[in-house]
């Protein structure tokens, strides 16, 4: 029984996200596995509670990998499943980490002690985040990014706090199924809770109206172009002058808009823009006759390490390349292999996806405005945004290539993540992918235009730069490392008694 709460609970979590996006679903998810870890007779049990239900949710979420690895990654089919399989087996051991973390925490009788629950769940998705090459994907917060009220608390210590909020009416329910007490006991646990849930809401309801508000500054725009290139069509070299043609044929359509800045997806055209010089005179010749900012993806090089590539975003503005940003964060399996030499696989994923090198700098573009870009995966770590705005961005951009996952989930569970950046941040935040999904986010995380998967288009998108400072962007993770502290002070002194 205690194990059909665990998978319970872990396909609950996944339909939370989507394909399936019942958000509502995050609130209760969790339930079935507390009432499972809080019946546990041994450390070993709710090892395996938290494992198994986490291993079920991560099957259900990402099976898009398999796509990736076999389709893209030129590996054999089984290959690609198993490694799917091992993926969610080593992402559930975080589920493991926290039924240990419940178990040695032995909430009982006590809902105070029931209260450290949502802290042990933060510190388990900050830990996700960073440790071995970190994966933040599917932070619970994210699930419930089209309820605008609740996430709007996202501002004060970012996705991990609201995590925790997000948790406490499963704590309700696990306690009341588990723990018996008289009726007015209940009501003194149920109606706190169901107070602050309110609270909750009406603040966020309020502060989303606020947070949309203009700020006195003229409404600029944007041109978010979406080719809608197929990975297939980039990797022909045939294509290579038509995708070119395209993107330019749609870039002297933006700039007739009374555009500041166009932006276009991640690494589009399949050439060099900084070695490539008819591809670097014509995209400045743009800049300088229309006075617009072009922001773009391509690889970078170095003439003084041949040997190093980067992904990154370049911005051309006053007709000049004025510099570029390398990503930070890559993709495992991706953009590079980690533990290369030890994966019998590795040479061949390389050889069919490249490898690139880690950029060091998070520093916004500056041009017309002072862009802080993220590329693609980087999104969903909330620490990188951050750190572009303390360095003075102004408006947030992302450049993406989701064109490995069409017709799959993973595009718009990619895009709900990048909306809690706008909200932490208090930024506009321009999304422009190859084939979708293309967005316009508002600070309060909301989507005020989007284009679909694989269609093309441009968006024209209004926005306004912003200088101010959230929370979050001033104290950053404070929060999750509270929680860490928390717990495992909690745990410890339960264990020596």
């Amino acid at each position: 029984m205690k194990y059909l709460l665990s998978i319970l609970s872990g396909a609950l979590f996944a339909l939370a996200f989507p394909d399936a996006g019942l958000g509502f679903l995050a609130f209760v998810a969790l339930a079935p596995l507390f009432i499972a870890l809080a019946r546990s007779k041994t450390w070993g049990e709710a090892f395996m509670l938290g494992w198994v239900s986490q291993i079920v949710a991560w099957l259900i979420m990402v099976p898009w990998v398999i796509r990736v690895m076999s389709h893209y990654g030129g590996l054999p089919y089984y290959l690609g499943v198993l490694i799917f399989i091992a993926m969610a087996f080593y992402l559930g051991l975080f589920g493991a980490a926290f039924g240990l973390l419940v178990y040695w925490i032995r909430p009982g009788a006590s809902f105070v002690r029931w209260l450290t629950i949502p802290l042990a769940w933060a510190a388990t998705e900050y830990g996700r985040t960073y440790l071995l090459t970190g994966f933040p994907w599917n932070l619970i917060a994210a699930a419930i990014a089209d309820y605008t009220s609740f996430i709007q608390i996202d501002r004060v210590a970012g996705p991990y706090l609201v995590g925790a909020m997000i948790l406490l009416p499963s704590i309700v329910i696990a306690w009341w199924v588990t723990q018996p007490a008289p009726g007015i006991r209940r009501l003194f646990v149920v109606a706190p809770i169901a107070i602050v849930m309110f609270v909750w809401w009406g603040t966020g309801l309020v502060a989303a109206k606020l947070n949309v508000r203009t700020n006195g500054t003229p409404p600029m725009r944007a041109a978010l172009l979406q080719p809608n290139i197929s990975q297939e069509m980039r990797w022909s070299r045939e294509n290579v002058i038509e995708i070119y043609q395209r993107m330019i044929g749609m870039t002297d359509e933006a700039v007739k808009h009374n555009v500041a800045t166009v932006i276009w997806p991640e690494s589009t055209v399949p050439l060099s823009f900084s070695s490539t010089d008819f591809y670097r005179d014509e995209i400045e010749n743009v800049s300088r006759t229309y006075n617009v900012d072009v922001i773009l993806g391509s690889v970078a090089e170095d003439a003084a390490q041949p040997d190093k590539i980067w992904n990154a975003a370049f911005l051309v503005s006053g007709g000049k390349t004025i510099g570029h940003y390398d990503k930070i964060r890559l993709v495992p399996f991706g953009e590079y292999v980690p533990l290369r030499k030890a994966l019998f696989f590795a040479k061949k994923l390389v050889h069919e996806v490249g490898e690139f090198t880690f950029g060091t700098r998070e520093t916004p573009l500056d041009g017309k405005f002072r862009y802080g870009p993220a590329i693609c995966y980087e999104i969903v770590y909330p620490q990188i945004t951050r750190t572009q705005v303390r360095n003075g961005a102004d408006v947030l951009v992302t450049i993406t290539n989701d064109a490995w996952y069409d017709g799959t989930s993973a595009p718009r569970q990619h895009l709900n993540q990048a909306r809690l950046r706008a909200v932490e941040d208090d930024r506009w935040l321009l999304r422009a992918g190859t084939t979708g999904i293309s967005a316009v986010v508002n600070p309060a995380g909301e989507i005020v235009h989007e284009l679909p998967m694989g269609r093309q288009g441009i968006i024209y998108a209004e926005f306004q730069p912003r200088q101010s400072t959230t929370p979050y962007v001033r104290f950053g993770d404070w929060f999750a490392w509270l929680a860490i502290l928390a717990t495992f002070a909690v745990a410890i002194r339960t264990d020596k008694k």
